[in-house]
């Protein structure tokens, strides 16, 4: 047995008291190691202070650490220098005692047989702009950039951890991302929130570094310790984190710009922002790193853990510790209708890990950037394997995609499309040199309409091509659309934008159309940034298709080159959707359960007041977009509804808005009436629907619905 249970160095700064705080309050014994004592516990109740002894000594002393750390049954290693400003300004001293102490530390663990957790951190991931797990690579700076002293020293006591770990010392290491609360630092001092507190303090601008475009998480106190505390106890030779890194934080954005105007909102501060250099604010040496965001799934998988105290919480209860938080604001948080931050009606998902940002840097290095290189090649190849299909040709733009495409049916005449889709459609029909007639769509898929299309073919001659639209990932009536025109011996070309990864009768790939085109713009499901792909039976066309895309170069008979265009993906988006298209089929299955919670609740928890998209049987939708009827919005509008919902914190956007025929330059082409077109496009919203979504996203999805359902049922919006 031994004296105490958990050994914490550092343990009077200001992480390392509140997981002492914690670990006293599941009854444990604590020893506080630290070489000064900040007064941090000084507070704590006295029903606890019995289990907290505090001893002052430094962890460069290996002598002194030995002896303690043989009188514990396990060690919380922190004891470090942190912040910026140390690290530019005294790096000499964050070398030596983030690596000696550290060292000291791990040997004495080794020695004693005692499980140990260190402390990293967020900064050992150096540029990785990526969503960063526990594995992602990392690259660094100059040595001569004393900025990254602190990494270094973070990253080579994780090496010497997983070293010892090969002798059998039982170790893990978390790495913080941005942890705050009231003791941080005091106004004005060290970290980001605490300078923001002190000119708050002192009626000044908060001074937003390069714009405040940088992009953090942040995680309040009480989460981190929770965690820490739990992992340390926890840690055995057997667990899922031993000899490995686990990540602690919240996985939600935010630029520092937004992180000052939430605390200038809940402060009532009134002196606003101001810009400055992180040269003129830092000093040389100052590098900034423009994305740092955590995925920390591995946290809840390995002690079902996942951070409570949401972002403005936190900054209320820190506010409210240094009296500078609006007594109007001081309220429960329940009751707020302004949360912490808007969900995007689209939040394109990438993922980007060390291998995507290496393949992109080795493309510019080489030069090796466009025309047809490795990775397009490779990205059809992979696209078809995907689809189920022989062939996919992949160019610059949707758009694109389906002009090319009619190009290269040659047919001449009108074209038949629903004035309820994106106006790309619109544009690639006329610059295809096709006259457009609009159709009327079904009122509860909003797909084209096969009884509105029967009644124009049965009007009109000369019809070259029958254009129907995936409208949010539900397909069209295809079969019966294919009838019609096989009578009438018209070419179906598919827009299937919205459609890459719905299923159609176990198909990926309708058979009906000649041709069908796919967007990989970054709203869609398969975000390559920009681009689009053409899938078609006929080789012959895609050869041509392929043709066209480069000017109409003919590569085997240059005198042969005909009219073209340029409409070739480069190297870097078809890296990006290859990168994409490896984690989709995951991220679909995501998609396709959030869409079915919002669905219900939809269906169940608001009195009919909105209508979900029908979806046919026999497709399965990838939920491109979570289209929703509010039949009632003719008495209210909705650009109120979608005031209404943005001020409880999620943004909608009518879809498709201005309907097509509404245009100026092609009210000639409503030839036929389009009434329920007018109703879908004037009573439609299109709610938040993600491949990544945090639970609180769906709540808060869920209770804007409600609370504004109840204001739009009581003429109240």
């Amino acid at each position: 047995m031994t004296e105490f249970d958990v050994l914490i160095t550092g343990g009077s700064g200001f992480i390392g008291s509140a997981i002492a705080r914690y670990l006293v309050s599941v009854g444990k014994s604590v020893v506080c190691m630290d070489a000064v004592d900040q007064g941090r516990l000084d507070d704590i109740d006295q029903s606890q202070v019995n289990r907290i002894h505090k001893i002052s000594g430094n962890v460069l002393d290996a002598e002194f650490v030995d002896q303690w750390i043989s009188r514990c049954g396990r060690v919380i290693h922190l004891a470090a220098v942190v912040g910026v400003d140390e690290y530019v300004t005294r790096p000499h001293d964050v070398l030596d005692v983030n690596i000696l102490g550290t060292r000291n530390v791990l040997m004495a663990c080794l020695q004693h047989n005692r499980p140990v957790l260190i402390a990293s951190s967020s900064e050992t991931y150096g540029l990785n702009n990526g969503i960063l797990e526990e594995d992602s690579d990392r690259i660094y700076g100059t040595s001569r950039n004393h900025r990254w002293s602190y990494a270094i020293s973070k990253t080579a006591g994780e090496h010497y951890a997983y070293a010892l770990g090969r002798l059998g010392l039982t170790v893990t290491s978390v790495r913080y991302f941005n942890v705050y609360g009231p003791q941080l630092d005091a106004p004005g001092q060290g970290r980001v929130i605490s300078k923001f507190l002190g000119r708050i303090r002192d009626s000044l601008p908060l001074m937003l570094v390069d714009g405040g475009h940088a992009v953090r998480t942040l995680c309040y106190i009480d989460d981190a310790a929770e965690a820490t505390a739990r992992l340390a106890l926890e840690l055995s030779p057997d667990c899922g984190y031993n000899h490995s890194a686990v990540n602690i934080g919240r996985p939600e954005p935010t630029t520092m710009r937004e992180l000052a105007d939430i605390m200038i909102r809940l402060s009532g501060h009134k002196a606003g922002t101001q810009e400055i250099s992180g040269k003129e604010f830092f000093g040389e040496g100052f590098e900034e790193i423009p994305v740092r965001v955590p995925d920390v799934s591995k946290l809840e998988r390995v002690i079902n853990f996942k951070a409570r105290i949401d972002l403005e919480e936190g900054l209320r209860r820190t506010l409210d510790y240094w009296g500078l938080l609006n007594p109007e604001t001081n309220q429960d948080t329940s009751l707020s209708s302004s949360p912490a931050a808007v969900v995007p009606m689209v939040r394109p998902h990438f993922a980007p890990n060390g291998v995507l940002l290496q393949t992109l840097h080795r493309s510019l290095a080489t030069g090796q950037v466009t025309n047809g290189g490795l990775h397009l090649r490779s990205f059809e190849e992979e696209l078809a394997e995907y689809l189920g299909v022989p062939d996919v040709v992949v160019l610059s733009n949707g758009a694109d995609a389906l002009t090319l495409g009619l190009q290269v049916l040659g047919r001449k005449g009108k074209a038949i499309l629903p004035s309820y889709t994106f106006i790309a459609t619109l544009n690639s029909v006329e610059s295809a040199g096709l006259e457009p007639i609009f159709c009327d769509i079904d009122p509860e898929t909003f797909t084209m309409s096969p009884t509105a299309l029967a009644q124009i073919l049965d009007q009109e001659r000369d019809v070259a091509a029958v254009i129907p639209v995936n409208v949010f990932g539900v397909t069209p009536d295809l079969p019966a659309i294919a009838d019609l025109c096989r009578q009438g011996g018209v070419e179906i070309i598919y827009d299937n934008c919205h459609g890459f990864g719905t299923e159609t009768h176990g198909r990926r790939v309708p058979q009906e159309a000649r041709l069908q085109m796919f967007s990989f713009h970054a709203t869609k499901v398969l975000p390559a940034v920009e681009g689009g792909a053409l899938v078609g039976a006929d080789e012959e066309l895609l050869d041509l298709v392929r043709k066209l895309r480069n000017h109409g170069i003919d590569s085997h008979n240059p005198s042969a080159s005909g009219l073209g265009m340029n409409a070739k993906m480069d190297e870097l988006r078809a890296a990006t959707g290859r990168h994409v298209l490896r984690q989709f089929p995951e991220q679909l299955e995501q998609r396709r359960y959030y869409a079915q919670q919002l669905r219900t609740f939809f269906q169940e928890s608001c009195h009919g007041a909105l209508i979900p998209q029908r979806i046919p049987d026999g497709v399965v939708s990838n939920f491109q977009n979570l289209g929703v009827l509010i039949p009632s919005a003719s008495q209210f509008g909705l650009k109120a509804a979608i005031t209404a919902l943005h001020d409880r914190g999620v943004e909608c956007r009518s879809y498709f808005n201005p309907a097509l025929h509404t245009l100026t330059r092609a009210r000639s082409y409503a030839r036929y009436p389009l009434p329920v077109t007018d109703q879908v496009w004037n009573s439609l919203l299109c709610f938040p629907i993600h491949s990544q979504m945090d639970p609180q996203d769906i709540d808060q999805v869920q209770l804007a619905a409600r609370s504004v359902v109840d204001a739009l049922v009581m003429q109240q919006v």
